[in-house]
Parts: structure tokens; sequence; C-alpha cells
């Protein structure tokens, strides 16, 4: 082709390969847009295929504990959060009342060193103690709320494991194989779990179609 003036003018070559009389490929195929819509193809083509769910979760326990009881059979359809199972919490409800001994022991020291400051205060005013004897009833006082928070914290973790007991579906599907039966010890660091939940709802399927079906499809 040609420059002429600033338009480019297509060469006699190239008209008559792009769709005039000498083209060997009878012209381009039109390219069309239509408005899509929902409904039955009407072709059917067998082949192999492979159904994937969308989401699989294998279901572990987050706490060490003897499985007391499974609220589920296998090949069940269940909701995310229905109860799965059930692991022995006892060890965990006697560390929190253990734990609660604790806090409330060191809650009642604390109140204690926040009465002594208190006295340690005006006695310092009238030089009736050292200084030394009145920083170091304060820093007595510090060191007691870090000890209770410390035990709080302590029964905030025991809270959590005994919730851990309780294991819920995480998800809505359907529960495959069970993979650990009732009275046997489970422990965080299993790496089998305990049971497989596989999303069915919605599914994938993937399968190859071959290449000369598709004109028909």
């Amino acid at each position: 082709s040609a420059a002429v003036g600033g338009t480019t003018t297509p060469s006699p070559a190239a008209t008559k390969g792009a769709g005039g009389k000498g083209g060997r490929g009878g012209g381009a195929t039109p390219v069309v847009a239509v408005k899509a819509t929902s409904g039955s193809i009407g072709e059917f083509v067998t082949g192999l295929g492979t159904v994937t769910p969308t989401q699989t979760v294998t279901v572990k326990s987050r706490v060490d504990g003897q499985l007391l009881q499974l609220h589920y059979k296998e090949g069940d359809m269940v909701q995310k959060g229905a109860p799965l199972v059930e692991l022995d919490a006892r060890p965990y409800e006697a560390l929190i009342e253990q734990y609660t001994g604790n806090l409330m022991r060191d809650q009642a020291l604390l109140a204690n060193a926040k009465v002594d400051v208190t006295r340690y205060e005006g006695l310092l005013k009238q030089n009736a103690i050292p200084e030394q004897q009145y920083a170091t009833q304060k820093a007595l006082v510090s060191q007691y709320e870090g000890v209770v928070q410390f035990d709080q914290g302590q029964i905030d973790t025991a809270k959590v494991n005994v919730a851990y007991c309780h294991i819920a579906a995480p998800i809505t599907g359907r529960i495959g194989l069970r993979l650990v039966d009732t009275g046997n010890i489970v422990h965080a660091t299993d790496s089998t779990g305990l049971l497989v939940i596989a999303q069915v709802q919605p599914i994938s399927v993937i399968f190859p179609m071959a290449e000369d079906l598709l004109p028909q499809v």
C-alpha cells in the first residue's frame, strides 16, 4: 500500500487477497455479537470429566483430648456451624477453677498493697519513712497488677481450649469417611484430621472436549 496525501490506499494485491475474486479463502469469517441468554444448549457430548468440590476442609482438633462423641454419620450433609465432635473438656475446666483461685488470691494481695501505698504516702509527707520504702511499695503494686493480668490471661486461654473441645462444621457440605473413632486420644499435632467436608453446592465439573466438537456446541 502507498500513503498519498495522508491517507493509506490499499494495493490491488491486498484488496484481492482480502476478499476479492482472486482470494483463495473466500473472505474473512464474519463475527457478530448477540445477547447472552440462559437455557438448554440442546447438544449432548459424551466424555470423561472430573467433579471437583469448590471447597474441601479437613477438620482437625486444636487441643489434645479424648474423643467422646460424634454428632454425624458418614455421608451426611451438614450445615455450617452444626456440631460434629465432642472432646473431653474436663481437664481445661479444672484449669479454669485453678486459675480463678490464683486470680482471687492475687487480687487480694494487690488490694492490700494499694492500702499500704496510701498509708506510706501519708507517712512520707510527715517524713516518718524514707522515700525508698514508698517507691518500693509502689513497685510492689505494679508487680501484683501484672500478676493479676497474667492470671486473667490464663483463665481466658483455658476458656478458649474448652470451646475448642466442641468442634463444629466450618462450611456447609457433605462429610466423607470417619477418620477417627470415639475413645481415641487426638492431638492438635495430628496430620490426618478427624473428618473431611466437601462443598457440593455449588460444585465444579471439569472435562476436556475434542476440537472437532466445538462447531457442534
